[in-house]
């Protein structure tokens, strides 16, 4: 055998040698879970620490049927005779049915100090199956979370802006959890782009945190309703909606304050002026009573003509008086003798005076 198919053999029989023993895994948290229902995908790289690696290549896994999100790399561990590099992953099914995740390939290599060249070997993981069950109520949002609003200001002054922090947090597929459309009476909202994000725990420990932001500007008092979120706990395995407390926010206007201090001037001003037109109208009614009885009590009362004309001359231009007058000035000036019928003159001044 020449040289340089010697050499070629000897490094391939170097590659075989230094990468024996090698192993590649893949651990799943679980082989059933809901649709939407994240699960721990756990890679495992195991080696003997006395080999030579210079470079390890592992890209994140693409699966048509998972939603795939990196949790961390992994520095070389120390365990014993061997290390170890672990890479995390949240898969999150996208379709019911028997999923499987097909072998991924990982990529070990280190140079040759002499001709520089890199000698490399690549191992796959096996493959693994998951069943993925569809969602009571067809719910697409599930887990176990924890919601709450909160305000940087309970009171304000009228245009000035309040801001609002709706937060989610716990263990699920917030990640389809589509915004939150708040709407307030009497106030302009601008809502933001919610922002998610997952904190890894250690483990299979992981929480998931939701967080959107509400701008709100109005002119008077507002009250921010609650807002709900319907999901299937995976705990209790039931539907659960949880729902925000709603919050009061106080606004201060000056320009309302006096206009209501205006209208509330009106209001009062009206009443107390129906009240006056009320006791003016009583005491007019009162009065004119009065005046009625001491008028018909007065010429009940006359003992002569003369002081019964006096009595009615005021009255001169009422119809039904004026007769009466007349037969009082025939004859007080004339020769009349013709009596005047009290009785009929008492009527006709009662009727007079009632209406």
């Amino acid at each position: 055998m020449r040289w340089p198919g010697r050499s070629l053999f000897l490094l391939i029989l170097l590659s075989f040698c230094l990468f024996a023993g090698v192993r590649f895994d893949l651990d799943l948290s679980r082989s059933k879970a809901y649709l939407g229902e994240p699960l721990f995908a756990t890679f495992t790289l195991r080696y003997d620490r006395t080999m030579k690696v210079d470079r390890i290549d592992f890209p994140p896994p693409k699966l048509k049927d998972f939603k795939v999100e990196e949790l961390n790399g992994s520095a070389p561990l120390r365990r014993g005779t061997q290390r170890l590099r672990i890479y995390r992953y949240l898969l999150t099914p996208l379709r019911v049915g028997s999923l499987r995740i097909p072998p991924q390939t990982i990529e070990m290599a280190y140079q040759d100090r002499e001709n520089y060249r890199y000698i490399s070997h690549t191992y796959r993981s096996p493959p693994r199956s998951l069943t993925v069950r569809e969602v009571p109520g067809a719910l697409k949002i599930v887990g176990d979370y924890r919601m709450r609003m909160r305000s940087d200001a309970n009171a304000t002054t009228a245009g000035r802006p309040v801001h609002l922090e709706l937060q989610i947090e716990g263990i699920g597929n917030l990640d389809f959890l589509p915004p939150f459309d708040l709407r307030i009476p009497a106030a302009v909202v601008y809502p933001s782009k919610p922002e998610i994000t997952t904190r890894w725990l250690g483990g299979t420990k992981y929480r998931k945190y939701f967080t959107q932001r509400f701008t709100v500007v109005a002119e008077r008092d507002v009250t921010v309703p609650p807002l709900r979120l319907r999901y299937f706990n995976l705990h209790t395995e039931i539907p659960e909606t949880l729902q925000t407390a709603p919050l009061t926010i106080r606004i201060d206007n000056p320009s309302l304050r006096k206009e209501r201090v205006r209208r509330a001037a009106f209001f009062f001003g009206g009443i107390l002026s129906g009240i006056a037109l009320t006791l003016l109208a009583l005491l007019l009614l009162r009065r004119r009573r009065s005046q009625r009885g001491t008028l018909l009590q007065r010429v009940r009362q006359a003992r002569s003509d003369r002081e019964l004309y006096r009595l009615l001359l005021p009255y001169s231009d009422v119809a039904q008086i004026r007769p009466f007058l007349k037969i009082l000035e025939e004859r007080l000036y004339g020769k009349s003798t013709e009596q005047i019928d009290r009785k009929a003159l008492l009527n006709v001044l009662n009727e007079y005076m009632r209406n």
